[in-house]
């Protein structure tokens, strides 16, 4: 609806004044908006020449986009077609105008984040993850990035105004500040992130979240005086840890001091270049010897490092010695044998149908996993000798992971046992047993969810504590069928008639 005086809906009289500077922004983008899209003339015969009011063009609305971001503006960017600017600047001029509308859409999830989990985290540690999992269910995201932006909502709201601010005017990008937050997680010292804030505020508007990293990180060395106690405190969690990647391939992290790094990285270089002098070097690479790639031979040094050989000498047999590992192989009959090409799971991983029968052809033993052939979910899982196996260790192998809506857990270190009705109410059978991770399970004991319709296939309903009610599909285990749709039968023939 039209704001301007002469429009229908104006009676004449003097309008209020808008409480806040976002309404007058609003306002004032609303009547913008509508002399551009919106015939001024309602009736038949149009005003004299002097009272006309041109319409506003895109260029002038970009110029008006430029200003402090409102709820408005998503409605003016809406109204210019960006294949229609006249030039690749008007475009430009256009995409900032939107990365502001960006930033301001994030200050407002941000206050909403506060408002829905408290401006201080609860001291049970229950009731923080189960508004994790809330916030995770209702934006479909996992319960991680939930926690992350509820972190993130309560930092900038209680230590970084500034930027809360400077993000809902288009100041700065939601990077920016996640840059700032994840850059101060270690800090504590309250007059230390009033200096951060100060000092590097001003900088953020010119620097991309990459350089701002840098400008947070020597604000802290500054002004910090805990930073030498909490690098003493940091090298106590040193750790390795490894994650999945895709094509059969495994990421291997280690977090140490950085002279420790340097000195591992400095042998790795030394046993790679020598291993690579042994496959030919530059030259057999040039020739499409991919093994002979630098990375290749740090990486098979550093394999070499643990699983390998060193004489006396200090030469390394680059062979791995063998090593006691137990890695699980699902591929079905038809695909061992060469009759088709499905995919294969390697300890959950889906391989190509080749690199199965690779790992097949020199497979010691075989572990059977029956799946049904109509929905690929597990039926059985047995081993060698044909014995049935724990439950535990079904239940494990059909969930693949935590059961609980948007959870990615998958690791079964980090994850228990749960009876959807409580043992021994309910049986502690395939149908009633399932996967959680453990704040998961934690949610579920004190009832801030609960599990119904639990199915020996896997399937269940989980049940927020709000009555949200979001199915869990069975896990197809090795094939989805869906992905595989029987060839639709040829028509009948035509019976001639007697």
């Amino acid at each position: 609806m039209a704001l301007h005086p002469s429009s229908d809906s104006w009676d004449g009289s003097v309008l209020p004044p808008f409480p806040s500077e976002q309404e007058r922004a609003y306002a004032e983008a609303m009547a913008r908006l509508d002399s551009a899209l919106l015939d001024p003339w309602e009736s038949d015969e149009p005003p004299a020449d002097e009272a006309r009011v041109d319409p506003v063009t895109d260029e002038e609305l970009l110029e008006h986009l430029a200003l402090s971001p409102c709820a408005a503006d998503l409605l003016l960017l809406e109204s210019i077609d960006p294949m229609g600017l006249p030039s690749k600047a008007a475009v430009l001029d256009y995409l900032k105008a939107a990365e502001r509308v960006d930033a301001y859409a994030a200050s407002l999830k941000a206050r909403a984040h506060v408002a829905l989990a408290g401006v201080e985290a609860s001291p049970e540690l229950v009731r923080e993850v189960h508004v994790e999992h809330e916030l995770a269910v209702a934006t479909r995201s996992s319960r991680y990035a939930a926690g992350t932006a509820i972190e993130r909502a309560r930092v900038l709201t209680t230590t970084f105004p500034l930027f809360l601010s400077a993000l809902e005017a288009g100041q700065v990008s939601e990077a920016h500040c996640r840059v700032l937050v994840e850059a101060t997680r270690t800090c504590t010292d309250a007059d230390a992130l009033a200096a951060v804030q100060r000092v590097t505020l001003p900088k953020a508007s010119r620097m991309t979240p990459g350089e701002f990293r840098g400008a947070v990180a020597t604000a802290i060395a500054d002004h910090d005086p805990d930073a030498t106690a909490r690098h003493k405190a940091a090298r106590e969690q040193r750790s390795v840890w490894t994650r999945e990647l895709e094509d059969g391939m495994s990421y291997l992290g280690m977090v140490h001091d950085t002279t420790t790094i340097t000195a591992i990285m400095a042998t790795l270089d030394t046993d790679a270049s020598a291993l690579r002098a042994e496959r030919g070097g530059a030259s057999a690479l040039l020739a499409g010897e991919e093994d002979a790639a630098v990375g290749a031979c740090r990486a098979d040094a550093l394999a070499a490092r643990i699983l390998g050989t060193t004489a006396e000498t200090g030469d390394i047999d680059w062979t791995p010695a063998p090593a006691n590992v137990q890695v699980q192989l699902v591929i079905d009959l038809q695909t061992l044998r060469g009759e088709a090409d499905r995919h294969c799971l390697l300890d959950g991983q889906p391989v190509p149908a080749q690199i199965g029968r690779d790992l097949a052809g020199y497979a010691s033993a075989f572990r059977r996993l029956v799946t049904d052939p109509m929905t690929g979910h597990l039926l059985d899982y047995g081993r060698t000798t044909y014995l049935p196996a724990p439950l535990r260790t079904f239940v494990m192998a059909r969930d693949g992971g935590c059961r609980a809506p948007g959870c990615t857990v998958r690791d079964p270190r980090r994850l228990q046992m749960d009876h959807a009705i409580p043992f021994p109410d309910g049986p502690s059978d395939p149908a009633n047993a399932g996967c959680l991770c453990v704040p998961h399970h934690q949610a579920k004991t004190v009832g801030l969810g609960r599990i119904e319709n639990s199915q020996t296939d896997g399937s269940c309903d989980w049940i927020s504590a709000r009555g949200e009610r979001v199915h869990i599909p069975a896990r197809p285990f090795l094939h989805d069928p869906t992905d595989h749709p029987p060839p639709e039968p040829p028509p009948p023939e035509d019976i001639p008639p007697f």
